[in-house]
């Protein structure tokens, strides 16, 4: 019973200590694949117990069979050995929540079962306490692989705990054995210590996550894989489609209307606003959004039509994408496909879009935190009288009354023009918001009026970026399908106040193509072009898959890894264990000889399970020894090996003989075993670690 419950105990904390990185992965699949590296090293342990030489290959075979299954289940297109030779790069370079694939999942479902392996060979070991130390490490670095963390991890550390406490409960470590003493031996309270220690470490970083400080992140010391592609600005593009309207970009199937973000802009340099450089790769669920504000839900399938370039066109509030690899930029929430979008191409998203109520707006208030400083910051140069016309535009109020009013000022007091000169840098919003009409001044586009609000709001105080999307529009009449045009495209700003988030305002003067952002007016009516376009060119939007890269899936290949494996690591245990042998044989001096003799007497015996208890004196073990293989107790060897362990000065005349007395001794062992027992003797790797 209690070696059941020591089994249990191990394998729970193996799981806890593993599972600490669950919560940085979408959905629950890392959780399931890191139980079952869990349960499968306890068990793996349980079964070869008695029968330890097969305890390496089993586990290795175990692991691999694992990982195969995840593989199966989760595949990647380059294959099985490239997951495992990168795991821990992909690892590192994919955003949170992280995709549950086997690249992802191999580094901390391997060091799952490693640990619970070694955790359970040390519980059998002679220093059972220290089998507590490997869920501690692996709790630890899962922890530092993990980051910043979604939710405190409170019941996964008291189950770490709590399977601590009985394991070390449940260990009892031997008498003395008769090998070659050592200077110390780490006793309950040091392993104890240890431990609290260990488990005082893991809970920093779950204590400090309600503080000013985090954790720290290794992924923001590795360079993202994912690069925003050469392509022409998305402000640059808005004018160039008002030239063709009716151009196609996208097709959406849809339970709503849906605004649909394409390109965010969340960096201004005095010049143009810039989306983020680079992008981590992330799975298709995002992370759950907290229940700040009431949401609608949203489902769409998306056809990509003429639209080309890096970014994802995706609601706010994104829960899920299908059909496509992603990339994320967490801080601005930006989405771009690595591989780029093709005429085609369909994918489906899922959304949770806020709808604050308009208490919750009027009572937002401004965020405090320094994470969204850069949000606020306008860069030096020539700003012209902006800060001046932002305080007289906005008023006094609260935070969403000035921007309100910010909005209204922009709106009465500017035309939309869409032949007007682009541009969103300081030059430009100057001249749209002071020049006099001659001089291009009081008309602009959308891209003029996002910019110039961003930039008013900043001079407030206020958080604002841009962004660059689609507007809400009704579908032609007689089909579900909406056709998304480049007349759609707008750009409009976004502000975030506490606790609502990031805001979309409404700020371009009313125009006869519509309202990007609210659905009060009516929707537009197509264009003759737009009208003309044959029925063809609106495609059958079909249900997305999860994209697996276009590789085959399993690559049964990978199964010659199988032999070679067990080939190789019956190959490396012999080859130390012959190492450790010659080693012992060959002291610097007779007496080293004769400890290394008596060592290798005792592993003979234990090998051919000839009963020896580590409490035995020397004279009971030899005589035991002799009685299994029929032979006559040798008193010299008694006498010499007492002498070289307890004598003050020990007889190193009398070492040789005594040596030549244990080898042959333990030849006889070996010659007397069982057949089987002869067969598989360099293979049990036992004698390593003893």
């Amino acid at each position: 019973m209690n070696r059941l419950l020591l089994v249990l105990a191990v394998a729970v904390a193996g799981f806890a200590g593993g599972g600490q990185i669950a919560d940085g992965y979408a959905g629950g699949a890392a959780l399931w694949a890191i139980a079952a590296a869990a349960v499968g090293a306890a068990a793996v342990g349980q079964l070869t117990a008695r029968h330890r030489s097969l305890t390496l290959p089993a586990n290795a075979l175990g692991l691999l069979a694992l990982l195969f299954t995840l593989h199966r289940l989760m595949p990647v297109p380059d294959g099985l050995l490239d997951a495992l030779l990168h795991t821990g790069a992909r690892l590192l370079t994919s955003a949170t929540p992280i995709p549950p694939r086997v690249d992802t999942l191999a580094l901390p479902v391997a060091a799952t079962w490693i640990a619970v392996a070694v955790s359970g060979a040390l519980a059998r070991g002679r220093r059972p306490g220290t089998a507590a130390l490997a869920p501690v490490m692996l709790a630890a670095a899962m922890l530092a692989l993990a980051g910043p963390r979604r939710h405190p991890g409170y019941l996964l550390t008291a189950i770490l705990v709590a399977a601590l406490v009985l394991l070390l409960a449940l260990t009892r470590a031997p008498r003395t054995v008769h090998r070659r003493p050592r200077a110390a031996r780490p006793g309950t309270t040091i392993v104890l210590a240890t431990v609290l220690a260990a488990g005082a470490g893991l809970l920093t970083p779950v204590l400090l996550r309600n503080t000013t400080s985090t954790p720290p992140d290794l992924r923001t010391m590795v360079l993202p894989p994912v690069q925003a592609e050469d392509q022409v600005h998305p402000l640059s593009l808005l004018g160039r489609w008002q030239a063709h309207p009716e151009q196609p970009l996208l097709a959406i199937d849809s339970n709503r209307p849906v605004v649909l973000r394409w390109a965010v802009l969340p960096d201004f340099d005095g010049t143009s606003w810039q989306p983020a450089p680079s992008y981590l790769a992330a799975g298709g669920d995002r992370a759950p959004r907290r229940p700040a504000v009431a949401a609608e839900p949203v489902r769409a399938k998306v056809a990509v039509m003429g639209l080309t370039g890096g970014w994802l066109p995706v609601p706010d509030g994104l829960d899920r994408v299908s059909g496509v690899s992603i990339a994320i930029d967490e801080e601005s929430g930006g989405v771009v496909v690595p591989d780029g979008l093709r005429p085609g191409q369909s994918y489906e998203v899922e959304a949770a879009v806020p709808t604050p109520t308009t208490e919750q707006l009027v009572t937002a208030q401004l965020p405090v935190s320094a994470a969204l400083d850069d949000y606020r910051a306008l860069p030096p140069g020539n700003t012209g009288p902006i800060f001046s016309l932002a305080l007289d535009a906005a008023g006094d109020g609260l935070p969403f009354q000035q921007a309100t009013a910010l909005a209204g000022w922009l709106k009465r007091n500017f035309r939309y023009d869409p032949s007007a000169p682009g541009g969103s840098g300081y030059p430009s919003i100057v001249r749209f918001l002071t020049a006099t009409p001659q001089l291009g001044g009081g008309r602009g586009t959308s891209e003029q009026f996002a910019a110039a609000y961003a930039v008013l709001a900043r001079a407030l105080g206020i958080p604002a970026r841009v962004v660059v999307g689609f507007g809400a529009k009704a579908a032609r009449q007689g089909s579900a399908i909406t056709v998304v045009t480049a007349g759609d495209a707008r750009a409009w700003p976004e502000i975030y106040l506490e606790p609502v988030g990031w805001i979309p305002m409404d700020v371009t003067a009313p125009r006869a193509t519509g309202d990007p952002l609210t659905h009060t007016a009516p929707p537009p009516a197509p264009s003759a072009a737009a009208t003309a376009l044959p029925q063809a060119a609106v495609p059958e939007i079909p249900d997305a898959e999860t994209p697996d890269g276009g590789g085959s899936g399993v690559t049964w290949r990978y199964l010659a890894l199988l032999p070679a494996l067990a080939a190789g690591l019956p190959g490396l245990i012999v080859a130390l264990r012959l190492r450790l042998s010659r080693r012992r044989r060959v002291g610097t001096d007779e007496l080293s000889r004769l400890r290394g003799a008596w060592a290798e007497l005792l592993d003979a015996a234990r090998l051919a399970g000839i009963r020896v208890e580590p409490h035995w004196t020397v004279g009971a073990t030899v005589a035991a020894v002799s009685t299994a293989v029929a032979t006559v107790p040798e008193p010299h060897l008694v006498t010499a090996v007492n002498r070289t362990w307890y004598a003050a000065r020990p007889d190193a005349d009398g070492a040789g003989r005594a040596v030549t007395q244990a080898t042959a001794l333990a030849h006889g062992v070996r010659r007397n075993a069982s057949r089987l027992r002869r067969l598989i003797w360099w293979l049990d790797p036992r004698p390593l670690w003893w």
